[in-house]
């Protein structure tokens, strides 16, 4: 295996222009970055900031106007063809657009340049072919036409064909656009796995922030230039809250999110969840007042959503203070709009247990349950009867909250299903609360420190 400190690609100084004369645009700014072996590098922007053209020219498929790109320790820029086309055969391409040959069967796609290009045999080719379609699903395919296909298999054969030649650079350009969610993780487990196993370098450019985790580096390129993704987080994040907190008035946000349809509402919940990951991913935690008082009415705003969705009567959020051994509450659901302060020692009660031990709770009759606590009825005047209770997980796997829907409208019990989608929410509130958490430290904002 290559030297894990080995650069693989090596960006300094590089210019970019499209165009001549009155017309010439530049699209890069003195854009430098170096990749090394094992190295998997994400690259996030907009649309049209240049994130397309620096993967082409890395691939040598762009000729370097200014500035230097070395791959595999051989200079692009003014390179003859034959050193270009050389370059090429030692990258590993996944681009949008699948680029698969009709006239070929799948296996056969795959095929293509391992026996010219690797001097496997024919024999040899199949095999790894084979190998390669089964790593992303597809060998049962392995005869079929593209014609066959749908979009999303073809771009699992173009990823399969990318692959098969094992590069030492795998340059990706979406390569999860047109797959569900759970074959694109598998895609992206893949090309890490192979990055880590063989030393390849990867280059990989997304919009998914669902796959961000599997990036050792990010960096962020908007209007051609690259700055650190930190930076990028912040001022991505802050604008999706702006956004939020300008189009609705003060206790409109739980309004308007409770008008969602429950579609509308998870893919808003991804785009909430994959920003604040990315909050937390780059430790840009320090940030203004505001920011932590709006994140606090999106959390709140998905409490209530959640439970709605899961048709429960109310639904709380208690968090954790350590300090005080007491579970207290983010967010408790009345009838009426004022909110209420909720503390319960951390040692009783059902969602004291459920903090406790990680464990969640589904019990069709609280008053039943060993570990019931009235002094909330008590204090509330609410008499509860059934409930369903999911711990809430830090980054490190550890309770620091739970979410407790109380009373299943329309029946007497929460059924399993309800609790499993109700620990998949929770992993959401999870993220977005831990950097609200931290958001809000040492401001005059509500929390347990």
């Amino acid at each position: 295996m290559a030297s894990a400190v080995e650069v693989l690609i090596d960006v300094a100084g590089v210019n970019h222009y499209f165009g001549s004369g009155s017309l010439r645009r530049q699209i890069l700014f003195d854009v430098s970055t170096r990749v090394r072996a094992g190295e998997i590098v994400i690259v996030t922007g907009p649309s049209g900031s240049g994130k397309t053209t620096l993967l082409t020219l890395i691939g040598a498929l762009r000729a370097t106007q200014e500035g230097s790109v070395r791959v595999l320790d051989q200079q692009l820029r003014d390179a003859s063809e034959a050193t270009l086309v050389a370059v090429r055969r030692k990258i590993g391409f996944i681009f949008q657009l699948h680029n698969l040959l009709d006239a070929l069967t799948v296996v056969q796609n795959v095929t293509m340049g391992l026996h010219k290009d690797l001097g496997l045999s024919m024999s040899e080719a199949g095999e790894r072919a084979i190998e390669m379609l089964a790593s992303v699903g597809l060998e049962e395919k392995a005869s079929h036409y593209p014609s066959q296909l749908s979009g999303g298999q073809k771009q699992r054969v173009a990823i399969a064909r990318a692959l098969a030649g094992r590069p030492r650079v795998i340059l990706a350009d979406e390569p999860t656009a047109s797959l569900d969610k759970q074959s694109g993780r598998d895609i992206v487990d893949r090309i890490r796995d192979l990055a880590k196993r063989d030393g390849c370098a990867v280059v990989l450019v997304t919009h998914d922030n669902r796959i961000l985790d599997i990036a050792d580096r990010i960096v962020h390129l908007d209007e051609g230039r690259l700055s650190t993704y930190a930076e990028a987080v912040r001022a991505n994040t802050q604008r999706l809250l702006d956004t939020l907190a300008k189009s609705r008035p003060a206790g409109g946000l739980v309004r308007g999110i409770q008008g969602m349809p429950a579609a509308d509402f998870v893919s808003f919940l991804d785009q909430v969840t994959g920003e604040a990951k990315q909050v937390l991913d780059a430790m840009m935690l320090g940030t203004d007042e505001a920011f932590a008082i709006m994140l606090q009415q999106v959390i709140e705003a998905i409490t209530v959503k959640v439970g709605e969705i899961l048709s429960a009567d109310r639904a709380s959020l208690l968090l954790a203070d350590e300090a005080r051994d007491e579970l207290w509450s983010l967010v408790a659901e009345t009838d009426s709009e004022r909110p209420i302060e909720i503390r319960i020692p951390a040692s009783t009660g059902i969602a004291g247990h459920v903090y406790r031990t990680g464990t969640p709770v589904n019990v069709p009759d609280a008053y039943a349950s060993p570990h019931f606590n009235p002094d909330v009825d008590r204090q509330t005047g609410y008499w509860t009867k059934s409930m369903l209770v999911v711990p809430v997980l830090d980054h490190s796997k550890r309770p620091f909250a739970v979410l407790s829907l109380l009373n299943k409208q329309g029946a007497d019990a929460f059924s399993d299903d309800d609790a499993r989608r109700l620990a998949e929410f929770a992993t959401s509130v999870g993220i977005v609360l831990e950097t609200w958490y931290h958001a809000s430290r040492g401001r005059r904002v509500a929390h347990p420190a």
